[in-house]
C-alpha cells in the first residue's frame, strides 16, 4: 500500500465525518446565531435559554436525516470492511 492510498482513506474518512456531523453542526450554529442577535437585541442574557433550543433542534435533524445518515454510514463501514482483505497484502 502506498502513501497515495493512504491519504485517499483519510479523504474519505474525514468527508465521511463531515457529512455525518456537518447537517447538526451547521443547524446548531444557525440557531446560535438566531438566538444571540436576540438576546443582544433584547438583553437577556441567559444561558438556559440556548441550550433547549439546540438540543430541539439537534433532536429534529437527527429524526429527520438520521434513517439516511445511519446508512450512509453503514455503507461506509462495509466498504471500510471489506478491504481490509486487500491492505493487509
Amino acid at each position: 500500500m502506498d502513501s497515495s492510498e493512504i491519504v485517499g482513506h483519510v479523504l474519505r474518512a474525514i468527508l465521511m465525518m463531515a457529512l455525518l456531523a456537518g447537517p447538526i453542526l451547521i443547524g446548531i450554529l444557525l440557531l446560535g446565531l438566531v438566538i444571540g442577535v436576540l438576546q443582544a437585541a433584547t438583553s437577556v442574557n441567559e444561558q438556559t435559554l440556548t441550550f433547549v433550543p439546540k438540543l430541539i433542534i439537534t433532536a429534529l435533524i437527527i429524526g429527520i436525516g438520521g434513517s439516511s445518515m445511519l446508512s450512509l454510514f453503514v455503507d461506509y463501514v462495509r466498504d471500510v470492511l471489506a478491504r481490509i482483505p486487500a491492505l493487509t497484502q
